[in-house]
């Protein structure tokens, strides 16, 4: 995602030290690798075992040019210390599921009603070792609870019908399957506001939310932010993409405290976006927003 312009902001040099919070499928980490050649290195973090392992095949050629770490990386200051690491030249942060989390029905973070994603389960952990399911929060949450996640994550207008529906249909059932819960939104969403989204699945905002809810996104990206203007050398540069408004606003007033208190320039006065060209080939890319600092060198 937004592969060309992560290396333009993020700028990796030769020998450089950088680190990809986010490894994923491993795309941005190859390109990074790229660019600061044999000398350099790079600290892959995600904690998503497949992704490790996805990134492992994918990173094969760097050999041990490459640290993978299984972790949450809001532990990034205790991940760079056990691995011998005070400072870095860079870091980069892409928000939100990968597109293997969200092609992969057993993981339970697709939307598609396709019959074999219907059948998946109510999942969509990150890291599959956490307790806290999206099968938990949509069965035992309170009601109030539940409509306050839809409105303020989701961004769901009619949040407080959705949350009504759960309920009231776990009452008789759990709801077990992603088939369940797409049949409580769809029952609780008029059909007029259903068929007339410009953008996304009628779906996709509940979905998000409890996505981001099981994961606890924003906790985590309050937690991290900190660390990173911490962990990086002067002149060291820091890239996020999000595709939350929510995400990329606690981004964007960081960023805009860092700068008065003189720690950062801000390199992206607004927020970088996905060209037309790469929005066509992967939709998903029209939510995508890049923000990006470097940090000052002071005398």
């Amino acid at each position: 995602m937004l592969l060309n312009e992560v290396i333009l902001y993020l700028n990796p040099k030769e020998g450089d030290l950088e680190v990809d919070c986010t490894l994923g499928g491993g795309g941005h980490a190859q390109a990074i690798l790229r660019k600061i050649g044999t000398k350099g290195r790079l600290l892959g973090i995600d904690q998503d075992p497949e992704a490790i392992k996805r990134a492992k095949k994918v990173l094969a050629e760097f050999g041990n040019q490459v640290i993978f770490v299984r972790d949450n990386f809001i532990n990034l200051k205790e991940i760079l210390k056990n691995n011998g690491i005070e400072e870095v030249n860079g870091i980069l942060l892409d928000l939100g599921a990968s597109s293997y989390q969200l092609e992969t029905p057993k993981r339970g973070f697709s939307f598609s009603e396709e019959e074999t994603n219907l059948n998946a389960p109510l999942d969509m952990r990150m890291n599959p070792n956490q307790p806290v399911r999206a099968y938990e929060i949509i069965n035992f949450y309170p009601e109030k609870r539940l409509r306050k996640i839809f409105f303020e994550l989701g961004e769901e207008s009619y949040a407080a019908r959705v949350a009504q529906e759960i309920v009231r249909r776990r009452e008789g059932k759990r709801l077990e399957t992603i088939g369940d819960l797409l049949e409580a939104i769809k029952a609780a969403l008029p059909p007029k506001y259903r068929f007339s989204r410009i953008k996304g699945h009628w779906a996709g905002k509940v979905f998000r939310a409890i996505r981001m809810e099981v994961n606890q996104e924003l906790v985590t990206l309050k937690e991290v932010l900190p660390q990173t203007i911490e962990s990086l050398k002067k002149g060291g540069r820091l890239v996020i993409v999000s595709f939350h408004s929510l995400e990329d606003r606690i981004v964007k007033q960081q960023f805009l405290d860092w700068e008065r208190e003189s720690l950062v320039e801000i390199l992206t006065k607004k927020p970088v976006k996905a060209t037309r060209e790469e929005i066509v080939q992967n939709p998903r890319a029209d939510s995508a927003k890049l923000r990006a600092v470097v940090k000052i060198i002071r005398s």
